[in-house]
């Protein structure tokens, strides 16, 4: 197969060694003939072969060199101008290893990820610090009850408001939400749904609150209890589609006798999940902080205010309860008037 590589003889034959003269007219061997065959032999002509075999074996290493041999392969390399001859397998491994480092790369970086969410004062390490544990809705939401409510306080420090939490229903008639889109000229839509409602008891009559004032700053915190009830339990709840926040109305009017007081329409938050994806994904802290704020240190001109204000206005109504005349009750939510 070496021979096949090997280019065949000059068609002129074999050059005479004692036909080529040196620069200045003298013989190549420089003396007799016999010296000078001596010297065409072992030269010009032996170096000519040399150098095709050589090449040959070159190129028989370059054509197969997983099976040439190491002489093989360095002479390859040195008529090459090189060492050795590249190991065929040389690509091969250094993908193998070009993919090796990029994983490790990976396990690095997202480790760097993880250890920076996880730490730090400022990022919490999930959604919220604290979560419900039952595993049926309704206890989850007077979890979630029990745990927002004593949050939430007056500027005497008692406690704002009592939370009330269960299903969707009033004295054991289950509700269906009738939602007008509008105040004037909008359309009716009937919701029915996995719902939870919570009440936001002031104690006073009807349920409003009769300690401290009544203030524009504390029907915000109010909004902002029933936002944050509603965000623990769509969050922790994939078996709630409907929440309903019942808030607590203004307390009467003192001057005025019970008998002739006009009936104050209760006020409601109604949210759905889309309402507040936003919200939902990222952490709870980001749209509630950890402090909560009193009705004197929640002005309404500040960033917290005006963003429960912007998440919570669309989504307040009136509300009340109607009883249709089949006897299906339903939850009637109307637009305030602005």
């Amino acid at each position: 197969m070496a021979h096949d590589l090997i280019p065949p003889p000059s068609p002129a034959g074999r050059p005479d060694p004692d036909a080529r003269t040196p620069l200045g007219g003298q013989p190549a061997g420089g003396g007799s003939g016999s010296s000078g065959d001596s010297a065409g032999r072992g030269g010009l002509w032996s170096g000519e072969e040399e150098a095709t075999r050589r090449r040959g074996t070159a190129a028989l290493a370059a054509a197969d060199p997983a099976s040439a041999s190491r002489l093989a392969l360095d002479e390859a390399a040195a008529v090459a101008g090189a060492t050795r001859v590249a190991s065929p397998y040389r690509p091969r491994f250094g993908f193998l290893i070009g993919a090796l480092i990029g994983v490790a790369l990976a396990v690095v970086g997202g480790g760097i990820l993880l250890a920076t969410w996880h730490s730090g004062p400022n990022v919490p390490s999930g959604w919220s610090a604290w979560k419900p544990t039952a595993d049926d809705r309704y206890a989850a939401a007077r979890q979630i009850a029990d745990h927002v409510g004593p949050r939430y306080r007056l500027g005497d420090g008692d406690q704002l408001v009592a939370v009330q939490a269960g299903p969707l229903q009033v004295a054991n008639f289950p509700l269906s939400v009738a939602l007008r889109t509008s105040a004037t000229g909008g359309n009716i839509q009937l919701l029915d749904g996995k719902g939870v409602m919570y009440t936001l008891n002031g104690l006073g009559p009807r349920g409003s609150i009769t300690r401290g004032t009544p203030s524009e700053e504390r029907h915000l915190l109010l909004r902002r209890e029933a936002l944050e009830l509603a965000l623990y339990t769509f969050r922790y709840r994939d078996d709630v589609d409907m929440v309903v926040a019942l808030l607590p109305p203004p307390p009467p009017d003192k001057n005025t006798p019970a008998t002739t007081a006009p009936d104050q329409q209760t006020q409601a938050l109604f949210f759905r999940p889309g309402d507040l994806r936003g919200e939902l994904a990222a952490p709870l802290a980001s749209t509630i902080p950890n402090r909560t704020p009193r009705p004197e240190t929640l002005p309404l001109n500040s960033p917290e205010a005006q963003r429960i204000d912007a998440i919570t206005r669309p989504n307040l109504f009136l509300a009340s309860f109607q009883l249709g005349q089949d006897s299906h009750a339903f939850l009637v939510l109307d637009r305030p008037p602005r």
